[in-house]
């Protein structure tokens, strides 16, 4: 699928604006608050359903006004028209051809995006929930038992620490209540780290692949799947664990422990990778996480680059370009300040190129 038309009403900073699409790739340019980034997050919410940026809906919402609306046509094997609508204090609703969506999880994976910005550098220097959450997204849009997975085992663990404090404050502990849970809690737990393991496997492979080409192989990355499952039963972590637990008032082991572990010539990213080397990084995994969704959903996914040349340097900016233009990938939209720079490394590309400047 590719957005060939957006159109966005009091969305952010734009009161009213919108933009057709008709070149395989889109390099919109202009200064810092004119809106470029805005343009690329109302692409990925209306393939997600979720700000790339704002964790709740009244943020997306024009300073002054109660009411937002972001419209896209979006063309592939057939034509899809999308409108979200967001009001303050009511949920949003997406309509996709004229028609509701009941359940907004029920378009994910129709339309599929991947987005790299500058705030991603969280994913290196952020806390471990910034590094499930890419993992959660990236399988949730092929999975749709994940998801489910997903969201049940959050019920139930929110349940779990419920009780513990209740224990806690009661000063009396059940244990028929506490394995009635962990029951619940179980199956859903295996099958979110068994699915993560998997697929941090596949990604690993396309990473290491996209490194080398960006970086020229001159470095030595990887990273891995921490989690306390490894090697063991849920379930006996649980009952293993119940003190500490009790203790603690909320469960200390499981699949909402996990993360992910990058390194860079043997030493971790975060405290040993150069802005650059972290850039490169990033940007790897993402297209890691690009080919992924090609391989699962038999689609190529529209590519959001935001300040794509930002904290990297021109040979390996070069390298990346020369890499997009590629078959591998499909439609690609990408901000940037300087509309020099960005005509510099796109002169030779071989694809159709539209050049927007915002005001």
């Amino acid at each position: 699928m590719k957005v060939r038309q957006l159109s966005l009403f009091q969305f952010k900073n734009h009161p009213q604006f919108s933009l057709d699409f008709d070149a395989e790739i889109t390099c919109i340019t202009g200064r810092n608050g004119s809106g470029k980034t805005n343009i690329l997050d109302a692409v990925y919410l209306l393939c997600t359903c979720k700000s790339y940026f704002n964790p709740t809906d009244f943020q997306l919402i024009q300073h002054g006004e109660n009411v937002c609306s972001i419209q896209g046509k979006f063309t592939g094997q057939n034509e899809i028209d999308l409108h979200m609508l967001i009001e303050s204090g009511k949920k949003k609703k997406l309509k996709k051809n004229d028609k509701y969506y009941e359940k907004l999880s029920e378009h994910l994976g129709l339309i599929v995006s991947v987005f790299i910005s500058p705030d991603d550098i969280e994913l290196v220097q952020g806390h471990s929930d910034v590094r499930r959450k890419f993992l959660d997204i990236c399988i949730s849009q092929t999975d749709r038992l994940y998801l489910q997975n997903l969201t049940e085992y959050n019920k139930i663990l929110e349940r779990r620490n419920a009780q513990l404090k209740t224990f806690a404050r009661h000063k009396h502990f059940d244990e028929i209540i506490l394995e009635s849970l962990d029951h619940q809690l179980v199956p859903a737990g295996e099958y979110i780290y068994q699915k993560r393991a998997e697929v941090l496997e596949t990604l690993n492979k396309s990473f290491n692949k996209f490194y080398k080409m960006i970086s020229s192989g001159t470095e030595d990355v990887k990273f891995s799947y921490k989690s306390d499952l490894h090697g063991t039963g849920f379930s006996a972590l649980l009952k293993e664990n119940t003190d500490e637990d009790l203790r603690l008032e909320r469960t200390s082991r499981g699949p909402h422990r996990d993360d992910i572990e990058f390194e860079i010539d043997g030493h971790p990213l975060k405290r040993f990778g150069s802005q650059g080397q972290s850039k490169s990084f990033i940007i790897s995994l993402k297209l890691a996480q690009y080919e992924f969704f090609t391989k699962e959903l038999k689609t190529q996914p529209i590519l959001l680059l935001d300040d794509l040349f930002e904290k990297i340097d021109e040979e390996r900016a070069q390298k990346l370009i020369d890499l997009l233009q590629t078959d591998e990938f499909g439609q690609i939209l990408l901000t940037d300040t300087h509309p020099e720079r960005v005509k510099k490394h796109f002169e030779n590309v071989n694809k159709k190129i539209n050049f927007v400047v915002l005001k």
